[in-house]
This record gives C-alpha cells, sequence and structure tokens, in this order.
C-alpha cells in the first residue's frame, strides 16, 4: 500500500500505539510526504467510513543512523556522510470522531493504516461542530497563527447573553476585536444596540466605517465656562450656537484629529428643549463630508437630586457604616444645606458651626456627628464622597450670563438606547468621574431593557467595556467589593433576562474584579504572560504559543465550543494603532 502525496499526507502507524482512554485520545502517523507538519496543524484521519479530526501535538524527523544508534565520530564524520530521512512521524491528538454527519469526542482509536489527509474548505469547523449563526470573530488559526481558510469561528447570541471575556496585552488586538464585534453587530442585527464605553476615543472611528454614532459627552462645569467665555449674549439662542461650536470643536480635535483622522464637517444642526430659563441642547448632529457616518453629539451631566440619593451606586466609596448613616445625615441636609446639591452640602459640611469644643468652632460635620453618635472617621468618609462627586466637574453643570443661564443634564435615553451604536466618552473624565458616567449609563440600561426586551425578545443590548478594571476593579475593603459585586451581577445575572449581553476586555486581568472571570462564560485569550495564563486556566502546552502570539491571534474557549479553538482576525472596522 502506498499513498498519493498529492491527496494524502500519511498513514496511521503500527509503530506506535494507538489509544483512546479516559485522560487522552491519541494516534500515530508516519509520512514521506514533502510535507511541513507544523504543531497545532488539523488534519483528517479517514477509517472504514469514520472520520477523525486530529491536531498535531509533535513531529519528528530522523535519520536512518539514528534508528541503528550510529554514533557520530566528528563534525568532520557527520559533514561526510548523506543524510537519509525515514518516514516522518507525527503524534496525533484526536478531537473528533465523525460518522454520519454527526460528530462527537472519538470513543476508539482510528485502524492502523488509514489514511491521513488535509482537511477540505470549511471541513475543519464543520468536524468541530463550531456554530453556524452569530458573529463571525475570525478565521480558525493554528498556535502559530497560520490561518487554516475557508474555516472561520462564530459566537452565537447565546453565547455573547452569557458574557464574554477579552484578555491581552497592549497591541495584542483587544480593540481591534471588539470594534469587529460592534460592526458585526450594527451590520447583521438591527434590534441590537451596541453600546461602548470608551476611555481612549477608538470606539468613536466606528463613524468612518460608514456607522451613524450616537456619542454621549460628559461636560464639565470647566468646559461650559471655556465654551461660553468672555462674550455678552443677546438670547439663548446665541448661548446655544457658542456652545455647540466648542463642544464640536473640542470632541472632533479629541476623537478624531489627535489621532490623524481629518473630518470635513458640513452640516451641525442641534435639537433642544427649554426648562425655565435653561435651554438644554440634547442632540447635535455632525454630517461630514465622504463616507463617514453621521455623529450625534449627547451632550450629558447629572444633577444632584438624581445623584445624592444614588451616591453609594455612582462611587461605590461608602463605608458600610457610612452607608448605613448617609440616608439620615442626607435629611439633616436637606432643612441646613443651601442650596440643596453636591456643591452646597459640601460647602456646609465643611464651614465652621456656632458649637465650640477644646477652644475652637467645630466644622458642621463635625458637629452633625457629635449629635447623631456617629464615629468622626465615618462622617469623614461621607464628606471625601461628597468632595469627589464635587470634583469630578460633571453634577450641576450650568452658566449663567445676566438674565440668561444654559444647563446641560441627562438625556432622554429611550432615544439614545434604540437600536443602533451608541459610544460614551470618558476620554476627559477623571477617575472618579469615569466611574460615575459608566455606572449611571449601566443603571439606566439595565432600566430600559426590562420592558423593551419583554415586548419584543429579540431586542437586545450589548455593552462593550473596555479597560474594565478600571470600572470592576478587585475590590479594596468589603464595602466596597459588596458595592462592585452588585453592579456586576446585576449586569450579567439579571441582565441576561432582560437582553443585556456585556463583553469586558482587559490588559490586567490582575486587577480585574473576581466575579467578573466568573460569570464570564466564554474567554478569548490573545497574547498575554504566562502568570495571566495560568490564572485563566489555559492549559500549559497552550501557553507557549500565547505568550509569544502576533496581534490578531486568540485562543478561544467557551461554552458554545465543544472544543477550545485557536482564531486570527484582521481589522474589519476602521481602526488607528
Amino acid at each position: 500500500m502506498s499513498i498519493d502525496c498529492r491527496t494524502e499526507v500519511g498513514l496511521i502507524t503500527r509503530q506506535m500505539p494507538s489509544e483512546v482512554s479516559l485522560e487522552k485520545s491519541v494516534a500515530y502517523m508516519v509520512s514521506n510526504c514533502d510535507e511541513d507538519f507544523s504543531v497545532g496543524d488539523y488534519l483528517v484521519i479517514e477509517s472504514n467510513g469514520t472520520n477523525y479530526l486530529a491536531r498535531i501535538a509533535a513531529s519528528r524527523i530522523e535519520d536512518i543512523l539514528s534508528v541503528a544508534k550510529a554514533p557520530v565520530l566528528s563534525l568532520e564524520h557527520e559533514l561526510g556522510m548523506d543524510v537519509s530521512y525515514i518516514p516522518k512521524l507525527v503524534a496525533l491528538e484526536l478531537i473528533a470522531e465523525c460518522s454520519n454527519d454527526k460528530c462527537a469526542l472519538p470513543s476508539r482509536p482510528p485502524k492502523i493504516r488509514s489514511v491521513v489527509r488535509v482537511p477540505r474548505e470549511g471541513e475543519v469547523a464543520g468536524m468541530l461542530m463550531l456554530p453556524r449563526d452569530g458573529i463571525t470573530i475570525g478565521n480558525l488559526s493554528l498556535p502559530n497563527g497560520k490561518a487554516v481558510e475557508g474555516n472561520y469561528a462564530k459566537l452565537p447570541l447565546s453565547a455573547l447573553n452569557h458574557h464574554v471575556l477579552i484578555v491581552g496585552t497592549t497591541g495584542s488586538g483587544k480593540t481591534t476585536l471588539m470594534k469587529n464585534m460592534a460592526l458585526e453587530l450594527i451590520n447583521n442585527y438591527p434590534k441590537a444596540t451596541v453600546i461602548s464605553l470608551d476611555t481612549i476615543g477608538h470606539y468613536h472611528h466606528l463613524a468612518m466605517s460608514g456607522i451613524d454614532v450616537r456619542a454621549i459627552v460628559p461636560v464639565t462645569n470647566s468646559m461650559i465656562r471655556r465654551y461660553l467665555r468672555g462674550d455678552a449674549f443677546r438670547d439663548r439662542r446665541g448661548m446655544i450656537r457658542r456652545f455647540t461650536r466648542g463642544l464640536v470643536r473640542d470632541y472632533l480635535n479629541r476623537v478624531f484629529k489627535s489621532h490623524g483622522i481629518r473630518l470635513s464637517v458640513s452640516r451641525i444642526k442641534v435639537r433642544g428643549k427649554t426648562i425655565g430659563r435653561t435651554e438644554v441642547p440634547l442632540f447635535i448632529e455632525v454630517t461630514s463630508s465622504g463616507n463617514a457616518g453621521r455623529m450625534t453629539l449627547i451632550p450629558w451631566a447629572l444633577g444632584s437630586r438624581a445623584i445624592l440619593p444614588r451616591v453609594n451606586a455612582v462611587t461605590g466609596m461608602l463605608t458600610e457604616q457610612a452607608s448605613m448613616f448617609y440616608s439620615r445625615i442626607l435629611e439633616q441636609l436637606k432643612a441646613k444645606a443651601r442650596p440643596y446639591s453636591v456643591n452646597g452640602i459640601y460647602a456646609y459640611l465643611t464651614s465652621p458651626s456656632e458649637t465650640q469644643q477644646s477652644g475652637r468652632a467645630l466644622l458642621n460635620y463635625e458637629d452633625l456627628a457629635r449629635r447623631m453618635g456617629i464615629h468622626p472617621s465615618t462622617m469623614e468618609n461621607i464628606v471625601r464622597t461628597i468632595l469627589a462627586i464635587k470634583e469630578s466637574g460633571i453634577v450641576d453643570v450650568k452658566l449663567g450670563r445676566g438674565s440668561l443661564e444654559l444647563g446641560v443634564s441627562e438625556p432622554n435615553y429611550a432615544r439614545i438606547l434604540s437600536p443602533g451604536y451608541v459610544t460614551a466618552d470618558l476620554s476627559r473624565a477623571s477617575g472618579v468621574g469615569q466611574r460615575m458616567v459608566v455606572y449611571r449609563i449601566l443603571s439606566k440600561v439595565y432600566n430600559f431593557m426590562g420592558p423593551e426586551h419583554l415586548g419584543d425578545r429579540d431586542r437586545m443590548a450589548v455593552i462593550m467595556v473596555d479597560e474594565a478594571h478600571l470600572f470592576f476593579p478587585q475590590a479594596k475593603s468589603e464595602e466596597e467589593k459588596g458595592v462592585l459585586e452588585h453592579h456586576i451581577t446585576r449586569l450579567t445575572r439579571l441582565g441576561r433576562s432582560r437582553g443585556i449581553a456585556v463583553i469586558f476586555a482587559t490588559h490586567m486581568p490582575e486587577d480585574l474584579n473576581d466575579a467578573v472571570l466568573q460569570l464570564t462564560n466564554t474567554k478569548i485569550v490573545l497574547r498575554s504572560e504566562e502568570s495571566v495564563l495560568e490564572r485563566l486556566g489555559v492549559k500549559a502546552e497552550e501557553r507557549r504559543f500565547l505568550v509569544t502570539a502576533e496581534a490578531g491571534v486568540a485562543h478561544v474557549r467557551s461554552f458554545a465550543y465543544r472544543y477550545p479553538v485557536y482564531i486570527k482576525f484582521s481589522p474589519n472596522a476602521y481602526h488607528v494603532g
């Protein structure tokens, strides 16, 4: 019996025993074909009507003198003898056993002298029983990054709904993959709302792929002062015009021009509403020339009355004791702080009281703690939290010019969260400010999607959290742990029944809250350090590839896949960097 190297690559040998057991499934192939057998490459074994999908686990070449154990006496002796190869011996890991279009884990070894061949187009994905529907995340690949052409890996919506974690070092391709996934969802699932939380600015660039982008832009008091600096305005329309020009210019410079992207704006349209003396621009539509999608900028800020009762929910800064007393303290402050706002409360708490102690006037927060029987450190924690909110600059954002006043508040979330693409610009916010924006938006998504998904089971919201360790870190205290895990559990476990899927990404998984690791059922691991790979449960034999993997190569483990696979992807969405 011989093999035709044009269609076959080898035979299962009797030289080594093939074995299928509870611990391993392995067979051995011999080949005299002029092939480079790369570790990780897929092959198909044909054995009496049953096909096996195998992956090369080891490859060995050997000279006939090695078999004879003939010694090499010198370098000249080595170079003076012709090389006479024996057939190559290749160890094969058996992955799947397929018969009558049904595949399962191997239950028996292939017959000796079964023919081994290269897979046909699309055959590997079929034998792996990979999902046929869902979003494409890449080509199947070998661990060395060579794509298995014609075989694609898709992630079904059920896997998205059980949440995804993407891990990789800087430059490994996390952002590229996230943007590819966003583009797939937007183009193929018209009832999906995709929401990205962007600390750098990359996710706004989907506009350059022709996607209409709704950008939530947090506005601070310093920004509104800068935009409206130095002018006397005759009417609100003039204030709106100046504010709009400043916000649009600032946004385009920061998000596009700073990344080397030049946009030529052809039209700016403002939609606003009037609340008392304050006209608030809700939507600023920016249309550019060329193929870029339309951008709608949505100025965003918080109001004291909305945020004060929910301080811990948006900051996670209160200790357990402070949380217990906070509502009672707030009731006291309603009658004392003027105005009743974050700024007013902080000013009142840090002002001298009429009470003297040890020769000095107590500050109001000290006097309040004394009268209510609260430990000073507990009250100081509340004061620090109020100060952090105040210094974020995104609460009570407004500016008066004579009889005119311009303010920014929270927008109509029902309009923002309709199907399409939304990104939150976090690049200008402080650390506390970023958390406040993220936690508030996530809370609004959770509340909004309940009736949406109940009315239409195809409605879904996919939240993309890049730099997830910034918003869901390892807790430093039991109090912080409780707050963080409340947010994570609400978003993932409870959010699933509301059609909410979350894709987390980080380059620092050691700083990521353990609950995220536990609640993400699909893990996509790109180039990472050995310790990270071990923590993520990647097998030792796979780690050596991932430590040095090229950008765009990933190891994917998911409940939706019977077997872990490697994928390779390249940018489908516009990407800089």
